[in-house]
């Protein structure tokens, strides 16, 4: 995520396409509306049977959240209806009321309470939360939904009876007990329906192969004596205004796992909106699309619709079908309710095996083995965060898969954090200095002056060690000055501060001196704040210049002025007094390409 989210919800941003608005981009708009209806009919019906509901509440909510999310969302591709993600999810949450006859009305309430949580997400301005999901946990994720759906409807695919057991793992064992009475026309059906879908995979750009796909097999179950259940009665008619009914003693268990599918949908229509947003070099607004996806969820729940988020497949359909604003996505609504005024009978004849055909293959699309061989060959501990975030979905919780997988990642990153990147600089004749690390174990040379340089973020998790780490300088190395340059650490917070003052008091009274090198020019303040001039005296402070290793020559030239006997001194400090290193042209513009990040070598140098 490169854009950093800190725009204000507007009431109405689809005024200002409206006043930019062409005859051409209306063409290409209403052809991209109507490519992606016949595509994703068949798909958002699947994803309705997935969550446990009729398809045609899949067939209302992909006509009103998607209109709603395109005029108050920001993304001109995102199409917003039924997921994958959501469905499991939603299915996950209100497993125990599946087979009552609350069941639908708790997930319209659902449905509000997801849109609730979206709209105060981005009139909060939390947009930046999306920056904190790492690719690892989310890919893990995703892989742990693809085996969700795939397996999901398994019941569906053999013909027997479906679990309802909350537990997924246990869910699957069950069905496949029943495995004696499997309907072998089911399964071919739903075989036939994969094995045509990945056959024609790579067409799928340019065909509607899953509305051919369900065509063929609806007529092969008809022409056929195949005794398989198909979709229930289609209402005709579009969606009417419903209340929901509120079982008010359901939303405290339904808080938890609605904030969850609204987080998770976020970060989906948030991904695949910035990808085509940098493509066709346009800006998004990360909190206007929170909110538009909440608001059409509130609206779509009281026209009997279901949730969902941004589809990553539809919205990039949208867009490689030649839309270019945000009014394809509203055509595309409008499409789908005109199919659903048009051709309710053909919809109640397709069998819902096909569907559950269509879901494995997308289930198994959703593992994309080459990202996942990009990631295993790249980090180890992504690799960790991708499979503790896979099991977690699929054998813990899938409301907290992906929270597991970011904690996971946070301590990772926490821990890596929390390692002390301090080197000893060194200077060498070739007229730059090296650089020898403090790793446990090694040995330095002792003399009467060291320099040091200190890398990343000096923050509390490192505090004991720096103080540590410089108390051993002391001991073993056993100098009267000290050069500390702190130039690469990108922050100091308070109890680093606090164990560089501690340290330079100790040091201090052993008579010793401790010269700050590099450091920012506010600094002074804090010293005088600290009280610590004593030991830190404006001589031995040296901030920051405009010139490359400015301070730190300033500290080096105030070091050496310092020292009485040379023999007390490394060699090479030696060398260095009677001849001051002096970097060539090459080696400054060697410097500042590293210093820019266009090379980064395995030990930084200066």
């Amino acid at each position: 995520m490169i854009n950093p989210p800190v725009d204000r919800v507007r009431g109405a941003p689809f005024i200002t396409d409206l006043s930019a608005y062409t005859s051409a981009r209306l063409r290409a708009d209403l052809q991209s509306g109507i490519t992606v209806a016949i595509f994703a009919i068949p798909q958002v019906m699947a994803y309705a049977l997935l969550m446990g509901v009729p398809p045609i509440h899949g067939l209302y909510a992909a006509m009103v959240t998607s209109i709603i999310a395109a005029l108050w969302g920001s993304s001109a591709f995102v199409n917003t209806g039924p997921t994958n993600s959501a469905s499991l999810l939603t299915a996950a949450a209100l497993i125990p009321l599946a087979g009552n006859g609350h069941y639908l009305e708790a997930i319209f309430v659902f449905t509000i309470l997801v849109g609730i949580f979206r709209c105060l997400l981005g009139l909060s301005r939390m947009g930046l939360l999306v920056n904190y999901v790492p690719e690892s946990a989310f890919l893990g994720f995703t892989v742990g939904v693809g085996l969700m759906i795939a397996l999901g409807p398994l019941h569906h695919l053999l013909g027997v009876e479906k679990s309802t057991h909350a537990y997924f793992p246990y869910r699957v064992y069950e069905v496949l007990g029943h495995v004696k009475e499997i309907n072998f026309s089911s399964l071919s059906i739903g075989l036939g329906t994969l094995v045509f879908m990945l056959g024609c995979d790579r067409w799928s750009r340019i065909l509607p192969t899953a509305l051919i796909a369900i065509s063929i097999s609806t007529l092969a179950v008809h022409a056929l004596p195949l005794q398989i259940p198909v979709v229930e009665s289609i209402p005709r008619g579009l969606p009417r205004f419903h209340t929901p009914e509120v079982d008010w003693s359901l939303i405290p268990s339904l808080v938890i796992p609605a904030f969850a599918v609204a987080a998770i949908g976020l970060v989906e229509a948030v991904s695949i909106g910035q990808i085509l947003a940098v493509k066709h070099k346009r800006h998004m607004n990360f909190n206007q699309e929170f909110f538009g996806q909440g608001i059409s969820h509130i609206v779509g729940a009281f026209f009997q619709g279901i949730p969902g988020s941004g589809s990553f497949s539809r919205s990039t359909l949208i867009e490689r079908a030649g839309g270019e604003t945000r009014f394809a996505n509203v055509y595309y609504g409008f499409f789908t309710a005109i199919a659903l005024l048009l051709i309710p009978a053909i919809l109640e004849k397709i069998p819902i095996a096909a569907l559950a055909g269509l879901l494995l293959y997308i289930g198994i699309q959703l593992v994309d083995l080459r990202r996942l061989r990009r990631l295993w060959k790249t980090s180890k501990h992504d690799a960790v965060i991708l499979v503790v975030t896979f099991l977690s979905t699929v054998f813990v919780t899938i409301e907290f898969g992906l929270l597991i997988g970011i904690i996971i990642a946070a301590g990772i990153v926490l821990n890596r954090a929390g390692e002390l990147r301090m080197f000893e600089l060194i200077p060498s004749p070739s007229g730059r200095f090296d650089e020898k690390p403090y790793d446990p174990g090694s040995e330095h040379e002792p003399g009467d002056l060291v320099a040091l340089t200190v890398y990343g973020e000096l923050f509390y998790g490192v505090s004991h060690q720096l103080l540590e780490q410089l108390n051993e300088i002391a001991q073993t190395q056993q100098p009267k000055f000290m050069v500390l340059r702190i130039r690469r650490a990108y922050s100091i917070d308070y109890s680093c501060w606090n164990a560089i003052f501690d340290f330079a008091e100790a040091f201090d009274s052993q008579g010793g001196k401790l010269i700050l090198a590099g450091i920012r020019s506010d600094i002074s303040d804090l010293i005088a704040q600290a009280r610590m001039q004593e030991v830190l005296p404006s001589e031995q402070v040296y901030p920051q210049g405009s010139a490359l290793l400015q301070s730190f020559k300033q500290a080096l030239d105030y070091a050496t002025q310092q020292v009485k006997d040379s023999d007390r001194l490394q060699g090479c400090w030696q060398d260095y007094i009677e001849n001051p290193v002096l970097l060539t042209e090459q080696q400054i513009e060697d410097i500042n390409q590293f210093l820019k990040g266009d090379s980064i070598p395995g030990t930084p140098k200066e």
